[in-house]
């Protein structure tokens, strides 16, 4: 079954995350997950806000990110793709949170 996700860094100047979002919830989705924080750790490294629609839809805001995601926020980049292909939950903010967890699918050698 088809998954969409839409993403974009919350400086762009070309395609503001306010005007992404506001199409997104006009799109009359049922939201599965309301507006939250997603961490690039599962601990408290802010990757950005994200929304999930039960119609198989994400809408993603990559903190600190322009127009070329990958290029200023890569580590937010493979953070959330990763997730998004394996469907995986985007690791939530936890503000007890003092140390992330591990993750077992990443490499201790991958260099971003």
């Amino acid at each position: 079954e088809l998954r969409v996700l839409i993403y974009n860094g919350d400086t762009d100047p070309s395609i503001n995350s306010f005007a992404a979002q506001n199409w997104t919830s006009h799109l009359g989705f049922t939201p599965t997950q309301p507006w939250r924080a997603w961490t690039i750790d599962g601990c408290r490294r802010m990757g950005g806000y994200v929304t999930r629609y039960a119609e198989r839809l994400d809408y993603l805001t990559i903190r600190g990110a322009g127009h070329m995601v990958p290029e200023f926020k890569p580590e937010a980049a493979y953070a959330f793709l990763e997730a998004w292909l394996a469907g995986d939950e985007y690791k939530p903010y936890v503000k007890s949170c003092k140390h992330p967890p591990p993750n077992p699918r990443r490499s201790s050698t991958v260099a971003l």
